[in-house]
């Protein structure tokens, strides 16, 4: 799913996956921040940026939180763990909501300030360059603009907004072990991505375990709410945990029942499931909240729309684990590589599953679409922003690369890729290379038509 980051004069740009846009797949619009609404509606105009911060590495979130839906307050702890890349005087984290009350580093007192999202933290003594150190920070409060209720009386955190409940290192590209140990009221459930640990019940209160080796904040992501929870495990002995927000499991179960199909048939094409734990969250944020795809565990935020809350969307959340968590964008500019892939990975579901005919499929689209200037613009343009068109018109180009080269080579060109790649951020560029190698074609002509173009591509691509 593409989101905006909220900028510091609280106008928006879209930059991947950061705070949330809705995409209405009723009307094919993007909905800027509908699910934000109310949270925007008392978010005050952010102070100017902070002073300079220094360059570091988090190596762990070690994170504590108690929440109570019913007040919506949290209060947290979160150990920051690090390595500093320079002499740091100064460090910036980003917490949007809960006020700080307390910072330690390596257990002592630090002075800090809060200034908008920005937390900005400041040693008794600088850091020493490659040094490891913790950073503690205490808090409490409302959590931010990315906290999102459902109509349940929960709350879910959109992934890329993690700001938003504990302080996160958000200059990109930095990964790290997530650890979250939360307590949440009797009768309530968390569940958050990575594997689950032991849950501990205690009077009044429950308290749950969540594990990952190594996560990008832009890719974490908790819901609370009254939960239904199944366990199983895949044959692998891969934990699986499905989560069904009240009203929704009666839906939503054979769509999480299918989970071992869908990631066998993911597997065949992509190559091995690349994390240690799977599942799906199911929650009702509002009638079009878009399926998300959190490491391990996808979030769907309008699962009570039974219209719109299918197999398809459940393939397409599952298939950006390969492409678009696993391997990830590089930049903004790179969303193609997560989005054109996960809607061409539920034409290969249709293909596989209901004998689709995926030729005629394209021919009917591309002649529908050949009048509409806007459907035809650049999947990839440097230094600027992939639209909507990766979900209509990336798909058409993606099976048109793959009658260009042919089956036997898409196929290893799909599968090596998500392997060759796994666990790194990469671009564009890169892709068409490895295309090129896989194929032994040049290519150039063909990503010049139909991704860095703007016009229907010539009849010799089409």
């Amino acid at each position: 799913m593409w989101t905006l980051r909220r900028n510091r004069d609280t106008t928006w740009t879209p930059v991947g996956r950061r705070l949330p846009t809705v995409w209405s797949m009723k009307t094919k619009t993007l909905v800027v921040a509908t699910v934000l609404a109310g949270s925007l509606a008392g978010t005050g105009s952010a102070s100017a940026t902070a002073g300079p911060s220094g360059d570091f590495d988090v190596t762990g979130y070690d994170i504590t939180m108690d929440y109570r839906p019913d007040s919506r307050n949290l209060q947290g702890v979160t150990v920051v763990s690090a390595v500093s890349a320079e002499s740091l005087r100064s460090l910036t984290l980003a917490l949007d909501g809960p006020r700080v009350r307390s910072v330690e580093i390596d257990s002592q007192a630090a002075r800090y300030t809060q200034s908008g999202e920005d937390l900005v933290v400041e040693p008794a003594t600088p850091i020493g360059r490659g040094a490891r150190f913790t950073v503690r920070i205490s808090y409490d409060g409302t959590p931010g603009a990315a906290w999102l209720p459902t109509t349940s009386g929960g709350a879910t955190a959109f992934e890329g907004g993690s700001s938003a409940w504990f302080p996160a290192h958000e200059d990109g590209h930095d990964k790290a072990r997530f650890h979250l140990v939360a307590t949440v009221p009797d009768g309530w459930g968390v569940v958050s991505i990575g594997r689950e640990g032991a849950v501990r019940h205690e009077p009044g209160a429950t308290t749950y375990d969540w594990t990952e080796p190594a996560a990008d904040p832009d890719f974490i992501a908790v819901s609370v709410d009254r939960f239904t929870i199944d366990r199983s495990a895949l044959a692998d002995g891969t934990p699986v945990v499905n989560a069904y927000a009240p009203g929704l499991e009666a839906a939503t179960r054979p769509l999480a029942d299918r989970l071992p199909e869908i990631l066998g048939f993911l597997s065949g094409r992509f190559g091995p499931y690349p994390f240690d734990a799977a599942g799906n969250v199911f929650v009702d944020v509002n009638d079009d909240g878009p399926g998300t795809s959190p490491q391990t565990r996808p979030v769907y935020l309008g699962a009570g729309n039974s219209q719109y809350m299918n197999i398809q969307q459940v393939v397409h959340e599952q298939a950006h684990q390969w492409y678009g968590v696993s391997v990830a964008p590089g930049q903004a500019e790179d969303g193609c590589l997560a989005e054109c892939f996960a809607s061409y990975a539920t034409w290969l579901w249709d293909e596989a599953e209901g004998g689709a005919d995926l030729d005629a499929r394209y021919r009917e689209q591309v002649e529908a679409a050949k009048g509409d200037s806007a459907f035809w613009q650049p999947l990839y343009r440097p230094g600027q922003l992939p639209g909507l068109n990766m979900y209509s018109k990336g798909p058409l180009a993606l099976h048109a690369l793959r009658r260009q080269i042919g089956d036997e080579a898409f196929g290893r060109l799909l599968k090596g890729w998500a392997q060759a790649h796994r666990g790194e951020y990469v671009g564009w560029p890169e892709f068409e290379a490895f295309a090129g190698r896989i194929s032994g074609q040049d290519l150039t002509g063909f990503f010049q038509a139909w991704f860095r173009g703007a016009t229907v591509p010539a009849d010799g691509y089409l």
